[in-house]
């Protein structure tokens, strides 16, 4: 394009320059609203599926927990029910209903003795155990103590003096090598 005066181009540049400056802008502003309209509507997208994972989690948990609270009752119902029986053998052996279901007094004592028996057993079990455990620890230092001693052993064996002394006894046949002035251990 070409303008009769300086001026008026000038001025078409300048008044261009603006126009251009102000759709940047204006470009700019629609571009950060619709980049923040795409974030937010990502971060409530995000927003759902974290609920969504949060929620089936939860969902999980409480079955589990459901399910582990059927488990515990059905045990415990279970062990009830054990616990009634091993009271009715234990009657059956102590004589109610056996050899002595005329007597009642010895029925009683064979029960009171098959308990006693019971717990005499339950205490030779832990006593047991513990002496098992004091053998197990007693074995282990053992074993450390070994360790410890050969290392010692090792160190005192690459000891350069060692080597002197047991190569000086291979030289000689065997004899004792004679000992330092210092180190002399005949009694005085």
């Amino acid at each position: 394009m070409h303008f009769d005066s300086q001026l008026i181009q000038i001025l078409f540049y300048v008044i261009a320059g603006v126009v251009v400056i102000v759709l940047l802008f204006l470009g700019y502003q629609m571009g950060r609203f619709f980049a923040g309209v795409g974030h937010r509507r990502n971060l409530a997208t995000k927003e759902q599926e974290l609920f969504t994972t949060q929620k089936g989690f939860r969902t999980l948990y409480e079955t589990e927990l459901a399910n582990l609270k059927a488990q515990n009752e059905a045990l415990a119902e279970q062990v009830r029910v054990l616990n009634q029986r091993v009271e009715e053998y234990r009657k059956k052996a102590a004589g109610f209903g056996g050899l002595f279901s005329s007597g009642g007094k010895k029925a009683e004592a064979m029960y009171a003795l098959l308990l006693e028996n019971e717990a005499l057993e339950e205490a030779l079990y832990t006593q047991n155990e513990k002496l098992r455990q004091e053998r197990t620890d007693a074995i282990k230092e053992q074993l450390r103590s070994t360790g410890y001693r050969r290392v010692l052993i090792s160190q005192l064996l690459n000891d350069k003096r060692t080597k002197e002394v047991v190569s000086e006894m291979m030289s000689d046949g065997g004899n004792q090598p004679s000992l330092p002035a210092g180190n002399s251990t005949d009694p005085v």
